[in-house]
């Protein structure tokens, strides 16, 4: 029975309408067994407008079709990984052939904040962390107050009528006792994202799996209402702890950053400095490897889920999106770590598959992408209007063709498109960030920040950016890059 209906106090009735409430309490159940709750269940049949093209972008071949497709209302699938930087992708050849081979590669796909609550929060919510508040993995004063859970797809596709599912860790600190479920039917997070279990953590990314793959298998009884389900692995955080049998397995071996352990950081701000370590080349290629070895397991676990929704007839219609919630730096500028401002921590594997509307043929997307457009695009491939205002946009929408994208955290912010990057540190005098600008072309390791400004050109796009991060960094809906 729906919340609605056990929140609700039922009078005393007089013994002489005992036969009417009996005929009126029938009817009742007989319409739940019918749409299953108040809020009823989405139609698959429905028809959904979709653009003038399946997917968009100035490097993207779109299927063509003559005025706007229509189509049914898909399953959704949100896949996970935890601190995944992109070259370790290699690890997962199962996860490529069905994502790059069979589906779309953005290798311009960023998040917004790269650090695990506040990209978590951005992808369920469709909002920069400016607007839902959270920017750290200790955001619990937030819920309710910035973070609203029910402006987030989950609670929205729910409502819609869609059947959702999490599993695996939500939002760090979420306790669905306190908090609620987040929009979920079924919410299994038996981590609350601060201890990961070193006796468990080993198991853990098959355990998810498990509970997808039952899911799945019990929605084939209510075949008319597509589901959404969230699947957040633990792997590869650690601690790097790989499942005994791929504890010696071989993975590809470590490839260095081009600015590993990059000695002069005076062009870097001060928190980075400080948190230079001394690790060696030895040290890293261990620890990668490892590192590694954990997504083994992680590999497995995605193939498990799609190996269920082959047998059970729903890959075709299925929507999936599978992604980290932020990179990982080992070793560049010196550092090991997450929350920088730098592409090894905000570019991120990010994949899309859609075989129905996709086709079955590896295809690379080059527009500039990112976590705040995952939320609009659920709501767009649903046909539903989410009730509140989202920063992001639609992978399918023919606008979503950004010349810039915002990325932020506590102490930073930053500016890029896909020649560069403008990043401005907080210092103690907010009137005087520290300043790094970056062109990748040149400068592909992002090693000198220090502003070069030779010539009218480069001090124009210097100028342009400053001015757009200044415009943008508070920005909310169609005024956010």
């Amino acid at each position: 029975m729906s919340d609605l209906y056990k929140r609700l106090e039922m009078p005393a009735v007089p013994w002489g309408k005992s036969a009417a409430v009996a005929l009126l309490a029938a009817a009742l159940a007989a319409a739940l067994a019918v749409f299953g709750s108040a809020r009823g269940i989405a139609e698959r049949e429905i028809t959904v407008d979709r653009p003038e093209v399946a997917l968009v972008g100035p490097h993207a071949a779109g299927r063509p079709a003559v005025g706007d497709v229509t189509g049914t209302r898909p399953n959704i699938l949100l896949i996970i990984t935890d601190d995944q930087e992109r070259t370790s992708m290699r690890a997962m050849p199962q996860t490529l052939k069905l994502f790059k081979r069979q589906g779309v590669e953005f290798n311009n796909g960023y998040v917004t904040t790269p650090l695990c609550c506040p990209a978590r929060a951005t992808m369920y919510s469709g909002l920069y962390a400016h607007n839902h508040g959270i920017f750290t993995n200790d955001p619990s004063r937030q819920f309710g107050r910035t973070y609203l859970p029910e402006n987030t797809f989950p609670a929205r596709l729910q409502e819609a009528g869609y059947y959702t599912g999490q599993f695996g860790k939500y939002l760090n600190g979420w306790q669905p006792g306190d908090e609620g479920d987040a929009g979920f039917d079924v919410f299994r997070d038996d981590y609350n994202g601060y201890e990961h279990d070193r006796k468990r953590r080993s198991k853990a990314d098959m355990l998810t799996a498990r509970r997808g793959s039952r899911f799945v298998k019990e929605r084939e009884d209510a075949d008319d209402q597509p589901w959404m389900m969230t699947l957040s692995l633990r792997s590869p955080h650690t601690p790097l702890v790989a499942d005994r049998k791929y504890g010696n397995a071989p993975v590809p071996r470590f490839r260095p950053p081009i600015s590993f352990n990059e000695t002069d950081l005076s062009d870097k701000p001060r928190y980075l400095r400080e948190k230079r370590h001394d690790k060696t080349l030895g040290y890293m290629t261990r620890r990668f490897e490892k590192y590694q070895q954990t997504l083994l397991s992680a590999d497995d676990a995605v193939a498990k889920v799609f190996r269920t929704l082959e047998a059970a007839g729903e890959d075709r219609d299925t929507l999936a999106i599978f992604v980290s919630d932020n990179g990982f730096l080992f070793g560049a500028h010196g550092v090991l770590g997450k929350i920088f401002p730098y592409r090894e921590a905000t570019n991120v594997p990010m994949y899309m598959r859609w075989p129905a509307e996709l086709g079955m043929s590896g295809r690379l997307d080059t527009r500039l992408v990112a976590n705040v457009d995952f939320a609009p695009t659920f709501y767009d491939v649903a046909g539903i209007d989410p009730g509140y205002e989202v920063d992001g946009r639609s992978l399918f929408d023919p606008g979503n063709d950004r010349e810039w994208l915002l990325t932020e955290a506590v102490k930073w912010k930053a500016l890029q498109d896909e020649r560069g990057s403008l990043i401005e540190t907080r210092t103690d005098d907010p009137r005087k960030p520290f300043v790094e600008y970056y062109d990748w072309d040149v400068d592909p390791g992002e090693m000198d920040g220090q502003p070069r400004l030779d010539g009218r050109a480069e001090k124009r796009r210097f100028a342009e950016m400053s001015a757009t991060l200044d415009r943008v960094a508070d920005c909310s809906g169609p005024a956010c890059p």
